[in-house]
């Protein structure tokens, strides 16, 4: 086992600006697996992405170019010299349309009209890599995972069934099914696009591991219904395991406006959530019961943390018309790890009222602070949140604005603080990226012990 080599893929993620859930689980995975291996005595470790139908180790000239691609995505206008900068604010004033405000003044995590060059610098950085040479050359002692966002990556499956022929073990990450059991959170064009990114990965998969066993359940489920005619060609080894919870590096500087917001010294900063803003996350139930709050009890906060996702118009039309914008109701599009922490540490509570999720991360991240959980009572949020957190009825407002205010009595009744007395601790992402890779050597070992009993 000690010969084992594992590679991880991170081809979206490392050049990507977004620090939503998917990049954060691979961001995680990516830095304790390889120290994780190291502890059990592994003879190599390696991040790499998929570059002309190869996978090719991560070098620091490659980094250094995915960095710089980050930056650009968080801030697509500040990569145009400053001469430049105004003439696109001058013409979306001029011809105020909101596509073309889009385009011109994308927001974090958006290119709009810098998509191109951004694309073209993308494709200069995968060249220069792939001149570089030394690709992955696969061998019956790889250990492949796939952790990363493989919709935006369809090219990558013709690669991943050449490399198993050559004996590579492959396994793959799940993170839900929603855009196949919830179609009306996404458009059709999407919604076949992941269906065929399922499929995919369900064929050319040695082992499949979900986020969570209710994500489990709904493979299996969908391998059974959808794909019974193809069953000896799809991979029928599916596991779950736990994400971590702790955010211990904080890159970026905390701006003023959030370090105020959430200062260590007042009692009443804002309530948090965190989460892209889509229809699924159900944004409007937050707003309509903090809108009951509000009339009696003003001082009370609600900040909410996420990227703008698709469908979501209409949320951010309310927010921007709200009478209690910058006064109760606070919005960041673009926090970085070291606003998401400070929030965190020092929020009032945290929600998470979704519809539907593969895990609900904010969950354990909220607890992993000792925070006030407020969640939405789903089967996903039951197996998550256990009896650690505050289960509110799912598009009832006023469910929600009781819950709020019975724990803003409590913490009068504790002098305003701001900690939940129940305390105890998820998953660290060390804990879970071992809890990952021990179901990978496992699948991995059981896999060669058949192969041997067979040439015996």
């Amino acid at each position: 086992m000690n010969s084992i080599r594992i590679t991880i893929d991170a081809s979206h993620t490392a050049g990507s600006g977004k620090n939503t859930g998917i990049e954060r689980v691979v961001r995680n995975l990516c830095r304790n697996i390889e120290t994780v291996a190291v502890a059990k005595g592994l003879s190599e470790s390696q991040v790499a992405t998929h570059i002309h139908g190869h996978f090719f180790p991560l070098d620091s000239s490659q980094a250094k170019g995915l960095k710089r691609l980050a930056r650009w995505e968080t801030d697509a206008q500040g990569f145009v010299p400053k001469w430049l900068q105004g003439i696109p604010t001058t013409i979306a004033d001029r011809w105020p349309t909101e596509k073309l405000r889009k385009w011109l003044l994308p927001s974090p995590s958006h290119l709009g009209g810098y998509k191109l060059p951004h694309m073209l610098y993308a494709r200069t950085v995968s060249l220069a890599r792939y001149l570089r040479g030394q690709a992955v050359k696969p061998s019956d002692q790889d250990l492949l995972i796939l952790p990363d966002a493989y919709w935006t990556k369809p090219e990558i499956w013709k690669t991943i069934a050449r490399y198993r022929k050559s004996g590579v073990f492959v396994a793959t990450l799940v993170y839900d099914l929603i855009p196949l059991t919830h179609p009306q959170f996404v458009g059709h064009r999407r919604r076949q696009k992941f269906r065929s990114y399922l499929e995919q990965l369900i064929r050319h998969s040695d082992l499949i591991i979900a986020i969570s066993r209710t994500v489990r359940d709904d493979v299996i489920r969908y391998i059974d219904e959808e794909m019974e005619a193809e069953s000896h060609l799809v991979c029928r080894d599916i596991r779950s395991f736990t994400l971590g919870a702790e955010i211990h590096y904080s890159q970026g500087a905390v701006r003023p406006e959030i370090r105020n917001l959430f200062s260590d010294s007042i009692r009443d900063t804002p309530y948090l959530m965190v989460g892209s803003f889509d229809p699924r996350k159900n944004h409007h139930q937050a707003i309509d019961a903090f809108e009951q709050l509000w009339l009696t009890h003003p001082h009370l906060k609600l900040c909410m943390f996420g990227r703008t996702g698709a469908m979501c118009e209409d949320v951010l039309q309310r927010i921007r018309n709200h009478p209690m914008l910058d006064r109760g109701l606070f919005v960041f599009h673009d926090a970085n790890d070291a606003e998401l922490l400070r929030a965190y540490r020092n929020a009032s509570g945290v929600l998470l009222p979704s519809i539907v999720e593969g895990f609900g991360l904010p969950i354990v991240e909220s607890l992993w602070h000792g925070k006030k959980t407020f969640v939405s009572d789903t089967p996903i949020h039951r197996e998550v949140g256990g009896d650690q957190c505050d289960f509110f009825e799912l598009g009832n407002p006023n469910s929600l604005a009781q819950a709020v205010l019975a724990w803003e009595s409590e913490r009068g009744d504790m002098g305003g603080c701001s900690q939940s007395t129940r305390r105890t601790l998820p998953a660290t992402w060390e804990g879970s990226a071992e809890q990952f890779l021990e179901l990978c050597l496992e699948a991995y070992a059981a896999r060669r012990g058949v192969q041997r009993s067979r040439a015996a």
